[in-house]
C-alpha cells in the first residue's frame, strides 16, 4: 500500500467514525486544508498533528517514581487499584498542564521515512522534521485565529537542496459547533481531549502496555461508543501523560507515539521560531503543500 492509499484509508475510517456528529461549518474544508499542508514537496505524508497534535494518552512507568519533570499527578501507592473515575480525574488534571510542555509526536511518513513534530500548546506552533531515505526537511507552521477563520504561516527548509520558502494560508469559515460534542482526531489538542473526558465522550478502556510499560486505553463513549474502528488513545499508568494514538487501519504505519518534554528556553525557541541556515536559497512556495 502506498502513502496515498494509506492516507485515503485513514481519512475514510475517520469520516465513518465521526458519522452523525454535527461539526462546525467549514470544519471539513479546514481539516482537508490542514491535511494538505502536511504533504511535503516530495509527496511525503506526515501523519502527525500540525496545529494541535495530540490527544493520545498512554501510561508509561511502572515504578513508583516517574522521570524527572514528568510526574504531574502522583501515582497511586503500589498495590492500590484506582477506579475508572479516579483515573479519568488524573488524566484530566495532567491534560490541563499541557502548556508547560513541548509535545513530541512521531509517525511513519513514507517508506523509510519518519516525521517528528514538536508542538507548543501555548502558541499552537509546530516544528516538523522529516528524515530518512536520504532526505531531510524541517517546516514550521505558526497558527492564529483571525475573525472566523484559521490562518497559518508555513516556513519550509529543505536541507537536501539547501533551499527554503515561506507562505501564508487560511481555512474556510470555522462556523460554530452547536452539538456540544467534541469531534476528536489526531490533530485534537489536549484541551479538547480534556473536554471530551469531562463530557463523557471518552471512557477508560482496557489495560495494556506501550513500549513495554503499563498503559491505559481511552476509548470513545457516548454516541461513538459502538465505533469499533474509531481511534484509540493511550495514557501512562503512572504519569497519566499521553504516549500513543492508534489510528485506523491500526498498523505500525498509522500509530503515533507521543511524549511530553518539559519546556526550556531553548526548546521553546526551537519550536516557535523558524530558522533558515545561512547560505540557503529562497525559492517559490510549493503549490502542493498548503
Amino acid at each position: 500500500m502506498n502513502d496515498a492509499q494509506l492516507a485515503e484509508d485513514i481519512r475514510a475510517a475517520l469520516d465513518e467514525a465521526t458519522a452523525g456528529l454535527k461539526a462546525p461549518a467549514g470544519a471539513a474544508a479546514c481539516a482537508r486544508s490542514r491535511s494538505q499542508r502536511r504533504r511535503v514537496g516530495r509527496g511525503l505524508l506526515a501523519l502527525v498533528p500540525a496545529a494541535g497534535v495530540v490527544a493520545g494518552v498512554a501510561i508509561a512507568a511502572h515504578s513508583g517514581t516517574a522521570p524527572a519533570g514528568r510526574a504531574i499527578a502522583p501515582p497511586a501507592p503500589r498495590g492500590t487499584v484506582q477506579t475508572d473515575a479516579q483515573v479519568t480525574r488524573q488524566v484530566e488534571a495532567v491534560l490541563a498542564t499541557a502548556d508547560r510542555f513541548i509535545i513530541e509526536t512521531s509517525a511513519s511518513s513514507g517508506p523509510g521515512q519518519v516525521t517528528t513534530t514538536y508542538l507548543d500548546p501555548a502558541t499552537g506552533t509546530t516544528r516538523s522534521v522529516v528524515s530518512g531515505a536520504g532526505d531531510k526537511v524541517t517546516y514550521w507552521i505558526q497558527v492564529h485565529v483571525s475573525g472566523n477563520e484559521d490562518r497559518w504561516r508555513t516556513t519550509y527548509v529543505d536541507y537536501t537542496n539547501r533551499t527554503w520558502w515561506t507562505k501564508t494560508s487560511h481555512s474556510g469559515p470555522l462556523g460554530r459547533n452547536t452539538s456540544g460534542i467534541p469531534v476528536l482526531s489526531a490533530q485534537t489538542p489536549p484541551s479538547q481531549v480534556r473536554k471530551a473526558l469531562a463530557a463523557g465522550e471518552l471512557r477508560i478502556g482496557r489495560k495494556g502496555q506501550v513500549n513495554g510499560r503499563p498503559a491505559i486505553e481511552l476509548v470513545y463513549a457516548g454516541k461513538l461508543a459502538a465505533k469499533a474502528d474509531a481511534m484509540r488513545y493511550w495514557v501512562d499508568a503512572a504519569t497519566f501523560q499521553p504516549v500513543q494514538i492508534d489510528m485506523p487501519p491500526f498498523t505500525a504505519a498509522s500509530t503515533i507515539s507521543e511524549s511530553w518534554i518539559p519546556k526550556t528556553a531553548a526548546n521553546v525557541a526551537q519550536t516557535d521560531k523558524p530558522h533558515v541556515p545561512a547560505g540557503f536559497r529562497q525559492v517559490p512556495p510549493s503549490t502542493t503543500f498548503n
